[in-house]
């Protein structure tokens, strides 16, 4: 019968998963963790439906590498791309006279011309305000081809960024780099498949060898992968069923339910070694460990549970399907794994050694240790880096790192936002002299903000042809004069600043976006008749960080709350609750050192950490205090739990340090904690939390003794 159960189970978890899968998709930019009226996530959807892009991608180029006729047929090239709103190249540029009175037409010609069937660069180019460090660098040693992307196609960086570099293969271009979001996405997106795909097998094989060591035999060791395997192949054919995109966070749902529920298999099938002896035993086995998995289970769930009450919709999927599957995998640890214990051949019992005594010099070490460490940790707190810069998500030797300071060096900016000035009233720009002396003042002092190192905008050709800026509006929006470049500066109803900064991380983002903002009330004749609107990428990273920031207490107290709860409705005891909280606090204080001591940001992924180190500490340190409680001696429960404790301690960092080979920092960051936590962790269990329940029942003994 157990054996029908079991295959029952498995059968529709596979059903479960087929059903579901081809409903999977993935979403690598910051907008999927933001809701659709996050404020920096409306101001950039707004911009690109006037101006018709969202985004840009830039192609830099080696000139000594590049002949003209070469740039003139990649330009064209990447033009014929479905996905592309506008191409700017050297090729294309346009160096505009100034306005014929006679003509009523402003003279054009190109930067790029024929000469004796050549083409030929005209160097003013150089010194263009509006090309120089965009099209080409201010040395000349560099072209660049500014892409801008189709509204509509911002979720596509997986094909589209693929397909530039297709066609740019094609045509035999040589030390290309690609940079800007869509890239940056693109690469997010290949670690999301590896996590996904390529991460998964080296992860068990980690816990596996661990268990393999353990149980001593290859077969058991397989058996404590099975619940959450099910639990995994459940939770993302229902992902696949709800039709939910898989992000940069959610990616690790598998990994962590994997991780974290082999455990539970472990414990399983522990003590059916111990009972296999008996008559009926796996029956007892079920018996005994069907409530310390249950409640194993739940605690590690109130790790995570504080998530769902986050207002950020990754941290919520986070955690009800974390929470979800690591369940499953208990239910199934409990359902699943006594089926096929039952079917297999008997197994002989292994006796492990107990666990050595640590001696009292180790002892002393570790306390001191924890004391000079929480002494010193507010103050180590206090330097953790409060910021994303998602070219820091990968490491210093990628390829997009070493595209990001080649772009850096040579133009003078990484990352760019568009500042759009739309009328307050009325559907087209009506600009009066008053209004263009002070947008003149204005682009004056943006370009003299901290951070900025060009600004590109309808000013400067309006100074460069001596045409009215509101006749310069009026003639870009009738003709194609400017080409391209059109797009980047005005539309129908809106003009747009371009700002160029070489920061790239969301703090240097917030500090410009004040800025701009005190500028814009400084100047009461623009504020009262326009609206403006400043967007970037950068923007919307600095909109996750500061909900990640800001949610982080929350989290810690409702996850610490709900540990609390737990404790005290298991042990009925305040005392035993609070003595078994000890080792969660401090580990997850040095949680916080270890950021500071690894220059670890406060971001996306490791906003987790915290919580998921109190759901899976709480677990060694619930079983040595309820075997210390059954015996009275710290020392006995110390003998009696330290194997398992350390076993499932092992199989944990053996799992999260796959993630140390994950080519994003993003995920080497959380193993880097992971791992540091779950140590400290474990010796706070085995070496502090013994010694405080030791002193603790003496200090009890000697009051009862008194009275």
């Amino acid at each position: 019968m157990r054996r029908a159960v079991s295959f029952a189970f498995l059968a529709a978890v596979v059903i479960i998963l087929l059903s579901g899968i081809n409903g999977l998709s993935f979403d690598p930019s910051p907008a999927a963790f933001l809701s659709d009226d996050d404020p920096e996530l409306a101001a950039f959807n707004r911009i690109a439906e006037v101006f018709g892009d969202t985004g840009s991608i830039m192609v830099i180029l080696n000139a000594s590498e590049t002949p003209l006729e070469l740039l003139k047929r990649i330009s064209d090239e990447i033009k014929s791309l479905d996905w592309v709103n506008s191409v700017l190249s050297a090729t294309n540029a346009m160096k505009l006279g100034s306005f014929n009175l006679f003509t009523l037409r402003i003279p054009a010609e190109d930067y790029v011309y024929l000469e004796d069937g050549k083409l030929v660069l005209n160097e003013d180019l150089l010194t263009d305000p509006i090309y120089s460090n965009l099209l080409i660098s201010s040395d000349g040693s560099y072209y660049g081809i500014l892409i801008t992307i189709a509204d509509g196609n911002e979720l596509s960086s997986d094909t589209l960024v693929p397909q530039l570099r297709s066609k740019l293969d094609s045509l035999d271009v040589k030390g290309y780099r690609l940079i800007g979001e869509s890239v940056a996405n693109t690469e997010t997106f290949r670690s999301i498949i590896d996590l996904t795909f390529k991460y998964p097998p080296f992860i068990l094989l980690a816990i596996l060898m661990v268990y393999v060591i353990k149980f001593r035999k290859v077969s058991l060791a397989l058996l404590t992968l099975v619940p959450p395997l099910a639990s995994v192949m459940a939770i993302v054919g229902v992902m696949g069923i709800m039709k939910l995109s898989i992000n940069s966070l959610t990616v690790m749902i598998p990994s962590f339910i994997v991780i974290i529920g082999s455990a539970y298999g472990m414990h399983f099938l522990s003590r059916f070694e111990e009972n296999i002896h008996l008559k009926d035993a796996v029956s007892r086995t079920v018996h005994e460990e069907r409530v310390p998995v249950l409640l194993s289970a739940l605690t590690t769930m109130a790790g995570f549970s504080s998530y769902i009450l986050l207002d950020l919709k990754a941290f919520q999927e986070m955690g009800i399907f974390v929470c979800s599957g690591i369940f499953l995998s208990a239910v199934f640890t409990i359902v699943v794994l006594p089926g096929l214990v039952s079917s297999r051949e008997t197994v002989n019992p292994q006796r492990a050694s107990p666990p050595r005594d640590v001696n009292r010099l180790a002892k002393k070490v570790v306390v001191w240790a924890v004391i000079m460490g929480s002494i010193a940790s507010p103050f180590l707190i206090m330097t953790i880096p409060m910021t994303i810069d998602q070219y820091n998500f990968f490491k210093e030797n990628s390829e997009i790192r070493r595209s990001a300071n080649t772009m850096k060096e040579a133009f003078g900016w990484l990352t760019n936002y568009s500042l759009m000035v739309t009328p307050k009233e009325g559907d087209s720009i009506a600009l009066t002299t008053d209004h263009v002396e002070s947008l003149e003042a204005f682009e004056a002092e943006l370009k003299r903000l901290d951070g900025v190192s060009k600004v590109m905008s309808l000013l400067d050709l309006s100074r460069e042809t001596g045409v009215p800026l509101t006749l310069m509006v009026r003639a870009l929006n009738s003709s194609d004069v400017f080409g391209d470049s059109t797009t980047l500066l005005v539309s129908d109803n809106a003009i747009r600043f371009n700002l160029f900064s070489p920061e790239s991380d969301s703090r240097s983002a917030e500090k410009l976006k004040l800025a701009v903002e005190e500028l814009i009330m400084s100047y009461p004749e623009l504020d009262d008749n326009f609206r403006f609107n400043l967007a970037g990428t950068t923007l919307i990273w600095k909109s996750v960080n500061s909900s990640v920031v800001n949610n982080q207490i929350q989290s810690l107290i409702v996850s610490f709350g709900l540990i609390m709860l737990l404790l005290f409705t298991i042990f009925k005891s305040l005392k035993s609750t609070i003595i078994a909280t000890i080792p969660i606090l401090l580990t997850t204080l040095f949680n916080f050192a270890f950021m500071a001591l690894f220059r670890i940001p406060l971001s996306i992924s490791t906003a987790l950490i915290s919580g998921m180190l109190m759901g899976l500490v709480i677990d060694y340190a619930i079983h040595f205090t309820i075997w210390f409680r059954r015996f009275g001696d710290s020392r006995r429960a110390y003998q009696q739990t330290a194997n398992a404790i350390l076993a499932n301690g092992l199989s944990l960092v053996a799992g999260f340090s796959v993630l140390l080979l994950s080519p994003l920092l993003l995920y080497v960051d959380v193993a880097k904690l992971m791992v540091s936590g779950l140590v400290v962790g474990m010796v706070l269990t085995l070496i502090l939390l013994p010694e405080i329940a030791s002193r603790s029942k003496k200090f009890s003994d000697r009051a009862k003794a008194s009275d």
